[in-house]
């Protein structure tokens, strides 16, 4: 070998140690510690069948899709039943596998009513207000078929997550539909099946897509803005938002994935087991009092596994 390329194997080598060392040195940052079952471990009245979907209000009460049951319920941090609304059936407080909830803003609850094809929409206390199912007379690109997800951004606009179609629905603030994006055209920005949807801070538009597998980031116009993924992402579903960047729950690898906010990971938590701090398809993650959060500080997340039917509290911490 002559000297010019035993001087690039060396690099390369050098290279090679420097990005092992400093992922080592990100994960050992990254401080996971499991505080307990909130729901659904033997302790809890509360039996979930296969939930997929959760969120929690501006007070950190929490709502389930509990979709084997066809339910969707509202619980304290105590793990103590609050409301309940659904049943099998199309009426109004009934469901045929909701699959995604969302509460956010602290006024209104949306369930994605993922066989009935359809949104249904509640006050906090789960009180029935109105539905959205989409109208055939609109032309394709303004439809939804099997709604998997929703959320409403800080100025009311409305964003789906369509199975049918695979991308998302953009509606207005007076709840008309009014562009989708994420198509098979739609280049870096394409989805091919669509799981989630998280709006930021910012008020960016996360999309995780379990195909892919990335999370896709957008403008609230549908304009393709970055993506996040990393060679750990195998399955990506819940998102949530935390000081340093994002969670992610993968499904597929039993995990939570900590990414900063340049998309870089962070760390990796968990593995497949019925344990504290293991997990069976985690499908939803979501980040308690986060307004309030600060990067030094330890984060309670919660975590929703639909093979383990239950609610894991966990204290995260990301050590500068």
């Amino acid at each position: 070998m002559n000297s010019t390329k035993h001087w690039e194997a060396l690099l390369k080598i050098a290279s090679c140690l420097a990005t092992l060392a400093a992922a080592a040195s990100a994960q050992t940052h990254l401080e996971v510690q499991a505080l307990g079952a909130l729901l659904g471990d033997s302790t809890s009245a509360i039996r979930l069948a296969q939930p997929l979907g959760m969120s929690v209000d501006l007070e950190d009460n929490i709502y389930i899709a509990d979709t084997g049951n066809h339910r969707v319920l509202k619980c304290n941090l105590q793990g103590e039943l609050l409301r309940e609304v659904g049943g099998f059936g199309f009426g109004e407080q009934q469901f045929d596998r909701p699959v995604e909830v969302w509460a956010g803003n602290g006024l209104d609850v949306l369930v994605a009513d993922y066989n009935n094809q359809r949104l249904q929409r509640y006050d906090k206390d789960l009180n029935f207000i109105s539905s959205y199912s989409s109208n055939e007379t609109l032309g394709e690109s303004l439809r939804f078929g099997y709604p998997a997800a929703a959320a409403l951004s800080a100025q009311g606009e409305l964003f789906v997550a369509d199975h049918e179609f695979n991308r998302v629905l953009r509606f207005d603030a007076f709840g008309s539909p009014k562009a989708s994006f994420g198509d098979f055209n739609w280049g870096e920005g394409r989805l091919e099946r669509p799981a989630k949807i998280f709006i930021s801070r910012r008020n960016e538009v996360w999309v995780s897509d379990s195909l892919r597998p990335a999370i896709i980031v957008y403008d609230t116009f549908g304009n393709f803005v970055r993506r996040v993924s990393a060679s750990e992402l195998a399955a990506p579903c819940g998102m949530a938002e935390w000081p340093p960047g994002m969670i992610v729950t993968d499904s597929k690898q039993h995990a939570l994935i900590f990414f900063n906010a340049e998309g870089e990971r962070l760390g990796t938590f968990g593995k497949p087991g019925k344990g504290l701090g293991k997990f069976d398809a985690p499908t939803a993650v979501m980040v308690l009092r986060r307004a309030n959060a600060k990067s030094h500080e330890t984060s309670r997340v919660l975590v929703l596994e639909s093979g383990n039917n239950r609610v894991q509290l966990l204290g995260v911490k990301w050590r500068l």
